[in-house]
């Protein structure tokens, strides 16, 4: 398969960077999706899977070509045949045949009127293009994959860093608690609780820590790359401010599910069980071949055959193959697959409402997330500045630990909060799209 001229240069920067400068090979969600389309294995597998069913019908094909095989035999006669014949009254014993017999030939045999091939070598055709449409599905649910794991990997960077500044902030008023302490100014109790705030923090930051990493590797694994390969993913949620701020909910009846791969699918499997239905039925057809043979044969007694006489034999003919007892068989294999078509009809009826309850569900994801983004994006504003002026009081005892305790869980709330809204956004939409069949 041939790479884009992006993903060479992904590979190119690999090469250089992990000579140099290991950790700072920086790629966009645009290079993982191209890196992940020509290096996933699941893609080289759909591809090989379309080349199979290629050949397949080939080897379909081939059966309308006429078809010659060569053949040679040579028996040697132990003892020879006797025949008794009565001349005049006395029993003559003559011997037949002769000590060495070789026989060379050429057989082959053309379909004229086959149609149960013709309709073997459509349904082959109909195997490539659900082969090609299955191949599609698995581009759409790579790319599908890959966005959520990308967007994965943004909100655990993201989460780290309002941790790590929630940690700094804890450990900062911990040790203006502790200065206020050695002063006289608060009570031990107090110096305890900010110790204890800090040593609680830290677990959190590891966890953070790890789920950046494993949201990492999970998402190499989508690239089809090695888990240590050193990549950085460049972005933010906060660039997708934008595009929400600009996001509007499309009416059920502006979507479609013609793009849809499950549904594509299942309709291609209803016409190959039709096709299937034809194939029963031609079955049961005449069918008209043509044929011939030559042959070209010695007999003798004595080797060598170079001295034996040669002769030739051809002949050529049609035949004519008509079922009789078959329809008895047709009939009830007919009625089998009409029983299926019937039932995949009914599968098709109840996958379109479950996809149909998927488009709302995450439409309604999308507007929730919409609304949460709106929120919390000024409720951070607000926690911003009230965590401000809290610290500032405290500092000149104007407020309390507690106040001050409580400021920072509400501005750390409202930030992962923030952060949330935004990836439940992007993951709805990835998940409409891939409803929608869009890549």
């Amino acid at each position: 398969m041939k790479k884009t001229i992006l993903t060479l240069m992904c590979l190119l920067t690999f090469s250089v960077f992990s000579q140099t400068k290991p950790d700072s090979i920086p790629v966009t969600l645009q290079q993982v999706i191209e890196i992940a389309l020509n290096e996933s294995p699941m893609i080289r597998i759909a591809d090989r899977t379309i080349e199979t069913k290629k050949y397949y019908k080939k080897e379909q094909i081939v059966g309308l070509f006429p078809n010659v095989i060569g053949a040679a035999s040579y028996q040697r006669t132990l003892q020879k045949q006797k025949m008794v014949m009565d001349f005049n009254g006395q029993n003559m014993e003559i011997e037949v045949g002769t000590y060495n017999n070789l026989v060379l030939s050429a057989n082959f045999t053309m379909p004229i009127i086959v149609p149960a091939l013709w309709n073997m070598i459509k349904l082959s055709s109909m195997d490539v293009e659900l082969a090609v449409e299955q191949a599609r599905a698995s581009k759409i649910s790579l790319i599908n994959n890959v966005k959520k794991a990308y967007y994965a990997v943004l909100i655990a960077q993201e989460s780290y860093k309002v941790l790590l500044d929630n940690y700094k902030n804890v450990e900062q008023n911990a040790k203006l608690v502790t200065d206020k302490y050695n002063q006289g100014l608060v009570s031990e109790f107090d110096k305890l609780r900010a110790d204890v705030q800090v040593q609680n923090a830290k677990p959190n930051l590891n966890v953070a820590i790890n789920a950046v990493d494993l949201s990492q590797k999970a998402l190499k694994i989508y690239m089809g790359v090695a888990i240590n390969e050193p990549l950085v993913f460049l972005g933010e949620l906060k660039d997708y401010e934008t595009e929400m701020n600009a996001a509007k909910l499309p009416e059920m009846n502006q979507l479609s599910l013609e793009s849809n791969s499950d549904m594509k699918q299942m309709d291609m499997t209803i016409q190959q069980l039709e096709r299937s239905r034809k194939i029963v039925l031609s079955g049961a057809c005449p069918s008209l071949a043509l044929s011939g043979s030559y042959q070209y044969m010695t007999m003798g007694n004595d080797i060598p055959f170079n001295k034996f006489n040669w002769f030739p034999y051809s002949v050529i003919g049609v035949s004519l193959q008509i079922p009789i007892i078959s329809w008895a068989s047709t009939t009830f294999k007919t009625k089998q697959i009409k029983n299926n078509i019937l039932n995949m009809n009914d599968t098709r009826l109840n996958l379109e409402r479950a996809l149909w309850l998927s488009v709302t569900s995450n439409l309604n994801n999308i507007d929730k997330a919409i609304v949460d983004f709106e929120s919390s994006n000024e409720s951070v504003k607000m926690a911003t500045r009230a965590f401000e002026i809290v610290q500032k009081q405290y500092e000149v005892g104007m407020a309390t630990w507690l106040q001050l305790s409580d400021a920072e869980l509400a501005l750390l709330s409202s930030q992962l909060l923030y952060y949330q809204s935004v990836y439940d956004y992007l993951v709805a939409q990835a998940e409409l799209e891939y409803i929608l069949g869009k890549k």
